[in-house]
């Protein structure tokens, strides 16, 4: 029940001696009904790439079929499992917000809220055969640069990490038009809620103080979530709390009134209430059915 590293490669940086940032490479093996996060309170933002297989996977609670290649990209946190694949050849990239800051740095890509940080539209994206060699020659190149590092390494690695969440994101660019879904990019307020979102979600339950933050009204908020596809506000907000507390129903060993106080409840039996009238059942029930 683990992924298994076949080949590593990782950032250091000769200045300092050590908490160097995180950038990593691995050439994986992945074994069947793993899960690929286990620790939910990681710092690691993670893409995988597939280059050539097949397989059923889950990140948190929503599931992705691949046949071929893909890749999917995994924020701090989710859960990434395998129900079952036959992977000839796979790829592990990850870093953390020292290495690469996608609240920030992000925006210039428009990855946030996009490829991370958007538990609401988990990233698996299917990649088709003829732009398999675009993913391959950048990892080729990232591999490449660690094995001889020159002037502005880290640079040269921030470039190719750069590159291959652009092309993953013009992949999702083309499935969203081929659905007939305005995209992303268009609106950036979008992006902007769903982060403040992921980011604030334990303090903050009120529609209008996000509003509030990305000065616009609660109703103009509504009409640019609908143009997307997404459901009202408060049903965002609702849906990330219930996510994180299945994920702690079902990874954690807390017991109901920890969980709701830690996502912000003041009262326990309100949160149960609004747990059963989502999921169709109690917390408890949840727990003992995962």
């Amino acid at each position: 029940m683990s992924i298994r590293t076949i080949s590593n490669y990782k950032y250091k940086d000769k200045n300092v001696l050590e908490h160097h940032p995180h950038f990593a490479v691995n050439r994986i093996s992945v074994d069947i009904h793993c899960s690929a996060i286990e620790n939910q309170v990681s710092d690691y933002y993670k893409i995988y790439w597939i280059e050539d297989g097949s397989g059923t996977y889950d990140i948190d609670f929503t599931t992705f079929d691949i046949e071929g290649s893909g890749v999917f990209c995994i924020s701090p946190g989710q859960i990434f499992s395998v129900r079952n694949e036959k992977v000839k050849l796979a790829y592990e990239i990850s870093f953390d917000k020292e290495f690469y800051c996608v609240e920030t740095h992000g925006k210039e890509i428009a990855c946030n809220g996009l490829l991370f940080n958007n538990v609401h539209r988990a990233t698996g994206v299917s990649i088709p055969q003829s732009d398999v060699p675009i993913f391959s020659s950048l990892i080729d190149n990232l591999i490449m640069e660690f094995e001889n590092p020159g002037n502005a390494h880290r640079e040269m690695l921030e470039t190719y990490l750069r590159m291959f969440m652009i092309q993953t994101l013009r992949h999702i660019d083309k499935q969203e038009l081929s659905k007939g879904v305005e995209t992303h990019k268009k609106n950036q307020t979008v992006i902007d809620f769903i982060a403040l979102v992921d980011k604030q979600f334990r303090t903050i339950h009120s529609v209008s103080e996000y509003a509030a933050q990305l000065f616009i009204s609660p109703k103009s908020l509504t009409k640019k979530l609908n143009a997307l596809g997404y459901p009202t506000p408060t049903k965002v907000i609702r849906e990330r709390l219930i996510i994180e507390a299945k994920r702690a129903l079902k990874y954690n060993t807390e017991n109901v009134k920890e969980i709701a106080y830690d996502l912000g409840f003041e009262d326990p039996a309100y949160f149960s209430r609004l747990f059963s009238k989502e999921e169709g059942m109690t917390p408890l029930e949840y727990r003992k059915g995962s």
